[in-house]
């Protein structure tokens, strides 16, 4: 499977840092290397916004998240055997998507914003200690409860 330019970048990035989402990895090097610097702005764009990687304290420098981590896993894993032979699926049929797809989709996107708000928590933005605990936790309770809800 033919990786797109973001998934490229990502999994660049995941190379450099050895898979350690405590690694720094020098975006503007990669971009570079791929000869993307041209679109910079984009790239970080997207990549942020899937949560796939976060800023670094260091200019031009990013982590890759957890999500960016899966992620890399997700598309560089070998595809699946299909259980039902090539001949008899029908052509153009789609996999079956469960119901809860779109609750599920939600939660992930509620996640994501969860992620957003820790690591502006980790800058010491946010008030105080306890400030900062309870608005991570109010996070934290939607994204529970979003995932609740798909279950429901």
């Amino acid at each position: 499977m033919a990786l797109d330019v973001f998934h490229q970048v990502l999994t660049r990035l995941h190379e450099l840092a050895g898979g350690n989402p405590r690694q720094m990895v020098s975006i503007v090097d990669v971009l570079r290397q791929q000869k993307l610097f041209g679109s910079a702005e984009m790239i970080l764009g997207k990549l942020q916004t899937e949560g796939w990687v976060a800023d670094a304290s260091k200019k031009d420098h990013v982590y890759v998240t957890t999500w960016g981590i899966e992620e890399v896993r997700r598309v560089s894993a070998p595809a699946p055997a299909a259980a039902v032979p090539a001949a008899a699926a029908p052509v153009g049929a789609k996999p079956a998507e469960p119901k809860n797809a779109v609750a599920l989709r939600g939660s992930a996107a509620k996640a994501r914003e969860l992620a957003t708000v820790l690591e502006e928590l980790a800058t010491g933005a946010g008030g105080t200690g306890a400030q900062r605990k309870a608005k991570a936790k109010k996070a934290l309770a939607l994204v529970s409860a979003a995932v609740e809800e798909a279950f429901e």
